[in-house]
């Protein structure tokens, strides 16, 4: 670096136990005039440019008299603007010298890496070359960054109109399947009993609240949701702070990070083609005499106009698909089959038709507005056999399909046609 150059920039000075960029101090350039000449010479500068140009702009002088004259009279205006600038600017440092004495004194005294003359200009994020002021103002930062804290505990929340399973999720930051297996005395494992005014628990991380019993271990409970106890001790320290490793009293609430519970059963009592010589009849809409009947081809066609998903597809806690449609839109038999099932759910599919189709095979159809057929009776595949409803625990118009095969529950997308 050449030292000479150094010595003809100004002075950017920083304090040494200060972290703010270096700032130009404009303090140590000389004034050439005292100021009340200055302003003097400007002031009959002036007087003399106007004068001087309306002398030299008779139209009778010759041209080269009228050129000279003008350029004389530039140049003393020119030579005016510099000393007022140059007086103004000096006056500017004064000022900054006074409010800044103390700073540069001690800088000046005690020399640091920090403060040594640099070689380049500083500029601020926007451009603008900084100088040093007595106050300087911090611009506000529109892009304050929050910081993503867990929440400190569970939490209740009341079910708003509008609000799925998935919207509350998403809210608190938890699985689906977290919501639904802390809330099974309210849910039973069903997302169609999520209705406005539902009061739900969610703990502060996806997994298990657990309530201790007498007798329970770390071990047991980390069996029991199929997690570790690393998971329960370290990972939920912030919610748990078990000391020294020790259970709370029963009773008391433990967190376990990424537990997990095996659903429960959501469904009507199994239906199948039984005998005429068969015991009593089931109650509700299930069938007493149900023998012979339609067998199913093996291929099944879409139940619905509609042939994508307006609510909640398949999953291991909603084993069917919600199927688009407006309330009595018409619903049609998968496959041909023979109605096992015809009437109203008291677990939430509301109005229900069950086809068996006498190969393994059963179709069900939930949520219905009304049901076109009844029990025992035969149906081809293509046939409507009820409308598009919004019955038992449904928040909108839909048709809940579920495709059954010899007591499992299959995904409906793997047995119908492509959309």
């Amino acid at each position: 670096m050449d030292t000479s150059d150094l010595i003809s920039r100004p002075a950017l000075r920083r304090s040494p136990q200060s972290s703010e960029p270096l700032i130009r101090d404009e303090s140590t350039r000389p004034s050439v005039f005292p100021a009340h000449i200055a302003r003097g010479i400007a002031g009959f500068a002036a007087l003399f440019s106007g004068v001087a140009w309306r002398a030299t702009s008779d139209l009778t002088r010759t041209g080269f008299a009228r050129l000279i004259s003008h350029a004389a009279i530039l140049g003393v205006t020119v030579g005016a603007i510099v000393i007022s600038a140059d007086t103004t600017n000096s006056a500017q440092s004064s000022g900054i010298r006074g409010s800044q004495e103390v700073r540069n004194t001690a800088l000046s005294a005690a020399p640091t890496a920090e403060n040594q003359i640099a070689d380049y200009p500083i500029y601020a994020a926007g451009g603008a070359l900084l100088y040093q002021q007595s106050d300087i103002i911090r611009q506000a930062d529109p892009y304050t960054i929050i910081p993503d804290r867990p929440r400190r505990g569970v939490e209740e929340y009341i079910v708003q109109p509008g609000d799925i399973l998935f919207t509350i999720a998403n809210r608190f930051g938890v699985s689906p399947e977290t919501i639904l297996w802390n809330n099974q005395d309210t849910l039973n494992n069903d997302p169609h009993r999520i209705l406005p005014g539902t009061k739900l628990i969610i703990p502060p991380v996806s997994g298990i609240i657990h309530t201790v019993q007498e007798g329970d271990t770390l071990e047991g409970i980390a069996a029991a949701y199929q997690t570790t106890v690393d998971a329960i001790v370290v990972d939920g320290a912030q919610w748990n702070n078990l000391l020294d490793g020790k259970l709370p009293p029963a009773g008391s609430t433990l967190i376990v990070p990424g537990g997990q519970r095996e659903f429960k059963g959501w469904e009507p009592p199994r239906t199948n083609r039984v005998s005429a010589s068969g015991g009593a009849a089931p109650t509700l809409g299930m069938c007493a005499d149900a023998s012979g009947g339609l067998q199913g081809s093996g291929s099944f066609m879409w139940p619905a106009n509609g042939h994508w998903v307006s609510g909640y597809n398949y999953s291991a806690w909603h084993p069917g698909l919600d199927l688009v449609g407006r309330a009595g839109d018409p619903v049609y038999a998968a496959d041909n089959g023979f109605v096992v099932y015809a009437g109203w759910s008291n677990v939430g599919y509301g109005n229900l038709i069950v086809i068996d189709h006498g190969n393994g095979w059963q179709t069900w159809y939930a949520h219905l507005s009304l049901a076109y057929v009844a029990c025992g009776q035969n149906v081809w595949q293509g046939s409507t056999i009820g409308g598009i409803g919004s019955t038992g625990n449904s928040s909108g118009p839909h048709l809940h399909f579920e495709t059954r095969y010899q007591g499992g529950l299959p995904n409906p997308f793997n047995v119908l046609p492509a959309p």
